[in-house]
Order: structure tokens, then C-alpha cells, then sequence
């Protein structure tokens, strides 16, 4: 079937090239209208998860999950003169009337519905702090301070009374890098010697990974150059550049029409995710393109050789290719366990996108057979013959190599235990001193009771639920019980103190009524007198009209995977203690930011040993059923495990966290294993069966000379291009990336080109040379 497949190439390859010319035509056109490059909240979101789901119920009302916290820093002084207040109120109120805002969970102390609560001598006032002016005598802004000190010192002012924050909900389908430049603006319009303007948050942080993609086009461009500068150097031929390149170019086109065809959203995160199977393709194109150029002859005198030759190429190479390809695909398609829907689309996808890697090799073929043969080139390196005959010596070292890699496998066994899931403090996709990262450290150091982090606990019953004193007894309780455990958690935001300072204030500021009145009437008038005299809708950020459900925030110094643990424990221990229970309404968590991070380290967590124990089954059984041998199959799933390992250990190194942007880089760069340990095993059957070799050594030194050179190439070909990803990334996550696939490439290359030849002549699995040993 291959034999035919490849004589009717050679034969009509004007067909098969315009054929598949329209055929490529067709995805191409869907990559450009269909592709785009975005980060949608519910494609990441996993399923099932009851974080999630109470996000989806609760979110439009009470946000979380893209709360932006705005510092607005006073560097001469502190926040009580009307210089800074008048640029406060602007700041404030730009970002209030921004039309991606909820404004309903906006706040500032100029809002309306910040108020200044006092009382005596009969009188309760419930006031508007800095609404409609601003204070503008002594008097006044001591006033003023004296309100901020009584209920906002901490929360909406920091301890040490130099800055004031401004609190914005964005919606989810707000362009994130228009949020990002509108706050870039406020920046240049406001920030000078005496103001300074932090702003951190999901939408801040998507803003500048879109603001990159300028640079990281930029960086491709140089990778792709760097390519063909390394295969010129190589082939010496612009053949040995295109033929290569091209086929790449052709299946990479497939993959992105695939994603197109069906609208996906591509995380800019995974920008690498196309450069990675760029590489993989390549790798097929080296070979083939090694294959044809290692057999050419002069075709000046004998035209028809050169398709001869093309033809005979293609034969060789499909089988292993496809080998190859399925078996990537397969274990890449085992993601689809992992229960994220942008994950599961993805594995569907890329699996499709490298079984285009067989009509690329097909297109590439019949491209050979048209364009004029090269006149000179070369497919070796007399350095690196002298090279493989310097080092490799099975005979010799064949054990130590295995012992050596045994000993590699344990060892990054080891050290990858301490991997990590997600991210701490800040963001890990930025440099640790990017301007997001140190305005995190700024808001997070200043206000005792805000954090950048937010957990929310959601309170839901019948209807008059919120009016329930013991839902606030619980409340307290709760917030009580964090606080005492837990040192990385703020005191919780919710109606509690508000309701204890109004209560207070009826009975004449008397600090001992300062205390949750213990009928609903009680607390329907303290909340009253709160909401009155305010805006439209503002309280919909506390509970809805039926007064049926209500939030109490939770902000986090972190996120990290510990904390959330800890913070999950705690909740756990309380609510299961039936003496804190004081309440029938139910309170749900975790919710907001800090409940979809939990949600996703989760699934990431047990999927990826599930994933990853698939994976390997799925190469295995392909290899065994390629090769009709369980002892190669093992060889080369050990050479995968280790390579994997190592990969793990470099993240936990460099203190990468695994998440949904990681893992399926690291589940791809298992398959690129695959693909050069069966290129090598392969040329080795090849020269054992074909060639009239009688030593299983002598086949594997000729097998270092031909596909050896093509792997070492092909490895070198693309490690290069990852070093401007290293020193010119803007994003932290893909410099370490860069260097994490650079790693995978080399740790697969080695395996390939010195574990599994040693292991082949340590164990000579029968299955692979039964030919000539029945021959004998």
C-alpha cells in the first residue's frame, strides 16, 4: 500500500500538489478568520467543580473573579489634603463610568454608598463620607479622618494613611488590553512626584500578556530565521531549508484551520503551544528531507532518479512517520481527561493537527519531484561522525548507559516532588520585578484588611434570609474563627461591622451595644438606615431584593496551593462543628478568584497523574503494537519517563508551577520522545535487515551516521531558536517555557541518541532483528 501510494507521487505529482494546494487553501482561510487569541474565563474553568458552579450562580451579583484593586498613593504625605483628594475623586470616578465596570461593586470613599456613620445626643447621622464635596477646611478633613480611622483604616485607606484605594468589578467580556490601557492612561495623566497609581487583577494581568503578542510575533520571526540559518549550515542546500520548512508550514497551517474551523480561542499563554508542534513536524521534514538527499545522485544525466529516489524516501520514512504521528497523537489526545474545556478542545485539535503531519510529508514529496535538484549538498558532519565514533561504542558501555539513565530517572524522580500547582503571590507569568508584581507587594504590605486575593462565602435561603440575626451570629463567628487560624487571611468584608457600628450609634455611641440585635425588625432598621440616602442598585452587592442570599469576602496575602488548602480545612472544621452552626441558611464556598484557583489546581492535580499514566499506556501499547515487542516498548517508555521526570524536576527548579498553560506542554514534549526514539530504532532495524550487516553494533553505528545526524540537527534546529524566547520574553512564564522545551528537545535527544541505541544492544529485542537471525 505504501510502495503504491509513493509510485503514484512520483508519478503524477502535479495532481497530488494541486490537490492538496486547494486543500490547504481551505484551513488556511480558517485560520485567518476563525483563529483568535484570547483568554475566556469559562472555556478554563473545569467541569463538575462546585467552585464553579457557585461562581456561574453568584458571580454577576457579588464578582470575585476579575476584582481590580486600585492604590492611589500620596509619596509627600499622607491622604488628608485636598490636592490628593481632588486627583483621588477623578481616578475614583473615571474608573467608576468606565462602561466595562459593574458599577453596582465599585468602591471608593467618594461613592455615595461609603458612609460616614455617627450619632448623639438623639441624632444618628448616616452621611456620605466625601459625597457630593470634598472636605475643604481643617475641620473638615479632621472630621473626615476621624471617620476613615473609625471604620475604613485598613480596608479603603492603608495603615499608614499615605494612600487610598479604588475597588472595580470588570465584566468578563471586557477587552482585558483596553482595560490595561485605560489604566496605563489614568497612570500618565496622574502619576508624578507626588502621586504614585498601583493597579493589579485578572483583567490587569490579561492586559499585559495581549500587550506582549507584538513581541512574541517578533520572536517567532527570529526563531523561524534561525532555522533556516541551521539547516542551510547543515544541508548546504536552499532544498535542505525549504523541503523541511515546508512541510511544517503546511501541516502548522492544517492545525491552525482546525482551530479556526470551530472558533477556538487560543490562550496566548499557549502561544508556544504551535511552535512546539512546529518542531515536531519539523523533525519528519529533516528526516525525509535527510532520506532523499542521502541517496541523490547527479540528476542532470538521468532525470527520472531523482523522483525514483523521492519515491523510495517516502516509502521508507511513512511507515515510521505514521507510526510516529499516531502514537504523538494518541497520547496527546489523552488530555482530553482533563476535565477543562479549553484542554479538552485542545487535545481533540492538536491530535488532528499532527495526523496532518502525513498529507504534509505526502505535498512535500510531490514538491521534490517537481523542483530541480540541488547540484551539491551534504546530509553529515565529518565533526559529528568523528563525534559518534569518539563516544558511541555499545560493546563497551552498553550497561553503564542504562545504569546511567536509571540513575537519571530516580533523581528527577525525586526532586520533581517538590512541583508545584499554580502560583503564590503576585504572578508568576511576569518577571518578579514587573510593575503588576511589586504593585501587588505594595497593596498586599499596606492594608490589613484588604489582600488582592478574594475568597467569597456565599449565604443562601428563604426570602428575608439576610434579615436573620443568626445568619450574622454565624457570620461573626466565622470570621472569628479564620482570623484566630489563620494569619494569611484578612479580617472578612461583609454587613457585620456595619450593622455593630449603627447598633452602636442608636444607644449613643455606647461601645458595649456595638453587639448583632437579636430580632430581624432590629437588623431591618440598622441595614436601613445604612442603605439610606444612597444610589440606586448599590446594595446589590450585598444581597439581592428578596433578601434571599448574601457574600462575605475573604481576602489572601496568596493563592498558593497550601494557603487555599489551609483556608478550605479551616472552613471545613467550622462548619462542622455544630456549635457554630447557629443558622438554617446555608453558607457555599469557596467562591470568587480564590475558588476558581482552587477548582483549577485541583483538576490539575488529579488529572495529571491520570493523564500522564494514560499517556504512557497509550505509547506503549502503540509501540508494541508497531514493533511486536514489549521489550522495545519498555526501552523506549523508559527513555520517555526520564526525559519526563528530568522535565518536571527543571520546573520544580525553577519553581514553575503546573497549570492549565503547562501541562499540555509538558504532555507534548513526552510525544516528541516518541518520534526520535522510533526514527532511530527503525534506521537500526533498517541496516540490520538491508544493508548485509552482521553485528547489531555495526547497525547502530550506521544508523548514528544517517538518522542520528537528522535528530542531532533537528534537535540543535530548534534548542537555538529558544534562546530569544529566554532573553527576550516579556512574560516571565515564556522565557521559562522557552527554557523548559529546550530542555524537553535536548533530554529526548539524548535519550534517543544514547539510551536507546545502549539499551537496544543491551537487551536486543528479538522482534527487531528476527529476520536475520531466521535467516541464519
Amino acid at each position: 500500500m505504501i510502495n503504491k501510494l509513493s509510485s503514484f507521487i512520483a508519478r503524477r505529482p502535479v495532481l497530488v500538489a494541486s490537490i492538496l494546494t486547494v486543500l490547504t487553501i481551505i484551513p488556511g482561510y480558517y485560520a485567518y478568520k476563525g483563529l483568535s487569541l484570547n483568554v475566556i474565563l469559562e472555556e478554563m474553568l473545569p467541569a463538575n467543580s462546585n467552585n464553579v458552579e457557585l461562581f456561574l450562580r453568584f458571580g454577576e451579583q457579588f464578582g470575585g473573579a476579575n476584582t481590580t484593586l486600585i492604590e492611589v498613593k500620596n509619596k509627600k504625605g499622607n491622604i488628608y489634603n485636598l490636592d490628593y483628594l481632588t486627583k483621588y475623586k477623578q481616578i475614583a470616578e473615571d474608573v467608576y463610568y468606565n462602561k466595562h465596570t459593574y458599577r453596582h461593586l465599585s468602591q471608593s470613599l467618594v461613592l455615595r454608598k461609603t458612609k460616614a456613620i455617627s450619632g448623639g445626643g438623639g441624632r444618628v447621622g448616616v452621611d456620605a463620607l466625601l459625597w457630593p464635596d470634598l472636605p475643604k477646611t481643617e475641620q473638615e478633613m479632621t472630621r473626615m479622618r476621624q471617620f476613615v480611622n473609625k471604620q475604613y483604616r485598613g480596608l479603603q485607606v492603608s495603615n499608614d494613611e499615605t494612600s487610598a484605594i479604588v475597588i472595580a468589578d470588570f465584566r468578563d467580556e471586557a477587552d482585558k488590553l483596553e482595560i490595561l490601557n485605560f489604566f496605563l492612561d489614568l497612570r500618565e495623566q496622574y502619576e508624578g512626584e507626588d502621586l504614585e497609581i498601583n493597579f493589579v487583577g485578572r483583567p490587569i494581568l490579561l492586559g499585559y500578556i495581549y500587550q506582549s503578542l507584538d513581541s512574541v510575533f517578533n520572536i517567532l520571526a527570529a526563531s523561524l530565521l534561525i532555522i533556516a540559518v541551521i539547516l542551510f549550515m547543515y544541508f548546504r542546500t536552499w532544498v535542505g531549508v525549504f523541503i523541511p520548512m515546508f512541510t511544517a508550514t503546511v501541516a502548522t497551517i492544517w492545525g491552525l484551520g482546525a482551530m479556526g474551523a470551530v472558533s477556538y480561542n487560543l490562550d496566548p499563554l499557549l502561544i508556544l503551544l504551535p511552535a512546539f508542534i512546529f518542531a515536531i513536524v519539523l523533525s519528519h521534514g529533516v528526516q525525509f528531507t535527510t532520506r532523499i538527499l542521502d541517496n541523490i545522485a547527479a540528476c542532470e544525466e538521468r532525470p527520472s532518479h531523482c523522483r525514483e529516489v523521492t519515491r523510495d524516501g517516502l516509502a521508507l520514512l511513512l511507515v515510521p512517520s505514521t507510526a510516529a504521528i499516531i502514537t504523538d497523537a494518541a497520547g496527546f489526545g489523552v488530555l482530553g481527561l482533563v476535565a477543562i474545556p479549553s484542554i479538552e478542545s485542545l487535545a481533540v485539535i492538536c491530535g488532528l493537527w499532527l495526523l496532518s503531519v502525513v498529507p504534509a510529508l505526502i505535498f512535500a514529496a510531490s514538491v521534490m519531484c517537481l523542483i530541480k535538484p540541488p547540484k551539491s549538498h551534504k546530509t553529515g558532519s565529518i565533526l559529528l561522525n568523528k563525534l559518534w565514533g569518539a563516544v558511541i561504542n555499545m560493546e563497551d558501555h552498553a550497561w553503564t548507559m542504562v545504569g546511567a539513565t536509571a540513575l537519571l530517572l530516580v533523581m528527577g524522580g525525586w526532586y520533581s516532588q517538590n512541583l508545584t500547582v499554580g502560583d503564590t503571590k503576585g504572578s508568576a507569568i511576569l518577571w518578579p520585578e514587573a510593575r503588576f508584581n511589586k504593585d501587588v507587594e505594595s497593596i498586599n504590605t499596606r492594608f490589613s484588611f484588604l489582600g488582592t486575593d478574594i475568597m467569597q462565602v456565599y449565604v443562601e435561603g428563604e426570602k428575608d434570609t439576610m434579615l436573620d440575626p443568626s445568619v450574622y451570629h454565624q457570620t461573626e463567628a466565622l470570621d472569628r474563627y479564620v482570623y484566630e487560624h489563620m494569619s494569611e487571611v484578612r479580617p472578612a468584608i461583609s454587613l457585620v461591622p456595619i450593622i455593630k457600628l449603627i447598633n452602636s450609634v442608636l444607644f449613643e455611641g455606647d461601645p458595649s451595644y456595638a453587639i448583632i440585635p437579636d430580632t430581624a425588625e432590629e437588623v431591618g432598621f440598622d441595614i436601613y438606615m445604612f442603605r439610606s440616602r444612597g444610589e440606586p442598585g448599590d446594595f446589590a452587592a450585598y444581597t439581592n431584593k428578596e433578601w434571599e442570599i448574601g457574600n462575605i469576602s475573604f481576602f489572601l496575602e496568596d493563592h498558593s496551593r497550601p494557603t487555599i488548602q489551609k483556608l478550605r480545612d479551616n472552613l471545613d472544621a467550622f462548619f462542622a462543628n455544630e456549635k457554630e452552626v447557629v443558622s438554617d441558611a446555608k453558607f457555599l464556598y469557596m467562591g470568587g478568584q480564590v475558588g476558581i484557583v482552587e477548582a483549577l489546581n485541583e483538576e490539575i492535580v488529579n488529572s495529571n497523574v491520570k493523564t500522564m499514566v494514560a499517556i504512557a499506556f497509550v505509547i506503549f501499547f502503540c509501540i508494541v503494537l508497531y514493533y511486536r515487542s514489549v521489550t522495545t516498548g519498555l526501552i523506549l517508555l523508559f527513555s520517555l519517563a526520564t526525559a519526563n521526570s528530568l522535565t518536571y524536576a527543571f520546573m520544580a527548579w525553577k519553581e514553575v508551577g503546573l497549570n492549565v498553560s503547562t501541562l499540555p506542554l509538558a504532555a507534548l514534549g513526552v510525544g516528541l520522545g516518541v518520534d526520535y526514539g522510533i526514527y532511530m530504532i527503525d534506521r537500526i532495524k533498517e541496516e540490520y535487515k538491508n544493508l548485509g550487516i552482521k553485528d547489531v553494533h555495526e547497525a547502530i553505528h550506521q544508523a548514528f551516521l544517517t538518522s542520528g545526524n537528522a535528530i542531532f540537527i533537528t534537535a540543535v534546529t530548534m534548542i537555538a531558536p529558544l534562546i530569544p524566547w529566554a532573553v527576550a520574553s516579556p512574560l516571565r512564564f515564556q522565557a521559562e517555557m522557552g527554557m523548559l522545551l529546550a530542555l524537553v528537545l535536548f533530554m529526548n535527544m539524548l535519550g534517543s541518541l544514547l539510551f536507546v541505541p545502549a539499551a537496544i544492544a543491551a537487551f536486543h529485542p528479538k522482534a527487531l532483528f528476527k529476520i536475520k537471525e531466521n535467516a541464519a
